[in-house]
């Protein structure tokens, strides 16, 4: 068997025609869908972008013991593993974090990458660009100068990067008995910066600037802009959904619906003015930014056209594309594969999902209802970052590691190696942009099956205490650090 896991950064389930969407277009995730799985119950695990890619490269949960950061030195990245079964590895990305400070080495264990530049704000053309016509909100010089060079459509991110996902399958669909393809892709990610027909297709009579980067929080925004947003952001999913056909495509060509795994995914959704919020803050993780889109298609198109219920989250990825190359995981390991679901062995695989961003809230559901608390101290302690990797720190702006620095054998899944703790103080939480809402928000809780827009707040309800006990129990199972029950008031 083979594998491609394809991972379309920042994609909105509620945006899509698989999950009811009525007005944006997606003729290829429509085509995959009537091949596959479509997965109804698919949430986030860490936030934001590579906390997710920790979870899905190495099997476990990160956000309970720290932020964004690089593979650490006792995780099982999952291509080395797949390497050492003798799979073939490529990674075929645009997301330029995988290669900067504080996610460097999420590369590393490919037998063959190919990094397609200009993506936000990646360090790529140093030429002087005018500011472009009809362009508003946050525009970096960097971004300024790589927009530049996209003249025409085919010069743009998504076009590149699943082009060269389509030529490499056309180059080595027949050079190998096995191969794990990762397609790291970061549209519709913002900036929402489309070429003509997209930049007008949902929001026709347009006549302003474009809103090509709207600003991550609150955003003061009229309805009239707030809808043109939405349609900024559509226009990207449908020009990388045009792209993606290509790679369908090279299924087809191919004949690999036979003989590959093909996991459509993403890291998390992105507010565009649901409950008030834009972009990605480290607010409540509510159902818009955190019950994500999951189409798979197994060998021989089993369980084509159908949905499955059964609740799954980042690290059973994981475990899956392990369980495809019927390799056992080398650690330990959070996830559970989804193979069974496909296969008719199992109607579910987990009974809750664990999910958080770092010293923000955290957040369990069951399937059923979800349920975000808020830390319960005043000043959100206490607080500790677990490393062996120093970019983590200095990419968040903590200072370096220095005599509050603890050594010790912290982790259960370090495997006994020691890792460094270090207290993170409230003047380090505001140095990463973490809300207000973070610390003393309050705590929700939502029926999602009756109440999917999470307008009745079940919280102080005799029901929040049965979360409440949900929360502990998924934190201990993991082995959570102890002052993360404190932190949130679960200690009791």
């Amino acid at each position: 068997m083979n594998v491609i896991c394809l991972l379309m950064d920042s994609l909105n389930r509620h945006f899509l025609p698989a999950y009811g969407n009525e007005w944006v277009r997606t003729p290829n995730l429509d085509r995959l869908a009537e091949r596959s799985v479509t997965f109804t119950n698919n949430y986030i695990g860490s936030m934001p972008c590579m906390p997710t890619r920790r979870d899905l490269w190495a099997g476990t949960l990160e956000f309970p013991w720290r932020p964004w950061g690089s593979l650490e030195p006792y995780d099982h990245p999952l291509p080395n593993v797949c390497r050492q079964a003798g799979v073939m590895t490529m990674l075929v990305s645009d997301h330029y974090h995988l290669w900067e400070t504080g996610g460097e080495n999420y590369h590393d264990g490919f037998e063959g990458w190919e990094f397609i530049r200009g993506h936000e704000n990646d360090p790529w053309a140093t030429e002087p660009a005018p500011r472009p016509e009809r362009v508003r909100d946050i525009l970096t010089p960097r971004y300024q100068r790589n927009m530049a060079r996209m003249a025409r459509e085919e010069d743009y991110l998504s076009p590149r990067t699943l082009k060269a996902t389509a030529d490499w399958l056309e180059a080595n669909h027949h050079c190998h008995d096995r191969f794990f393809l990762m397609v790291d892709e970061f549209d519709p990610h913002e900036p929402f910066h489309v070429p003509p027909p997209y930049d007008t297709m949902y929001d026709p009579d347009w006549d302003g600037p474009f809103f090509v980067w709207e600003a991550y929080g609150r955003g003061e925004y009229t309805e009239a802009e707030r809808r043109h947003i939405r349609a900024q952001y559509a226009g990207k999913v449908t020009m990388a959904d045009r792209w993606l056909g290509r790679v369908l495509d090279r299924m087809d060509d191919f004949g690999l619906w036979d003989n590959t795994l093909l996991i459509l995914m993403t890291d998390h959704g992105h507010f565009l003015g649901e409950h008030g919020w834009f972009g990605k803050p480290t607010c409540p993780q509510f159902e818009p930014i955190a019950h994500r889109p999951l189409i798979v298609h197994a060998p021989g198109d089993l369980g084509a056209g159908t949905r499955c219920d059964a609740l799954s989250t980042t690290v059973d990825f994981y475990a899956t594309i392990l369980d495809a190359f019927e390799v056992e995981p080398p650690g330990p390991c959070h996830g559970r594969s989804l193979l069974p679901l496909l296969d008719g062995r199992a109607t579910k695989i987990r009974d809750h999902a664990l999910y958080g961003w770092f010293g923000s809230h955290m957040q369990v559901t069951d399937g059923r209802r979800t349920y975000l608390r808020s830390a319960q101290s005043p000043d959100n302690s206490p607080l500790y970052l677990y490393t062996n990797r120093w970019s983590t720190a200095p990419w968040w702006r903590i200072p370096l590691p220095d005599s509050r620095m603890e050594i010790g054998d912290f982790i259960p899944h370090a495997n006994g190696m020691p890792v460094g703790r270090m207290p993170v103080e409230p003047d380090d939480m505001r140095r990463i942009h973490c809300a207000p809402e973070a610390v003393t928000g309050g705590n929700h809780l939502f029926d999602i099956a009756e109440d999917p827009d999470e307008t009745n707040n079940l919280a102080g309800t005799p029901l929040e205490q049965e979360y409440e006990a949900l929360m502990t129990s998924a934190l201990r199972e993991i082995g959570a650090p102890e002052e993360q029950l404190v932190r949130m008031g679960l200690n009791g």
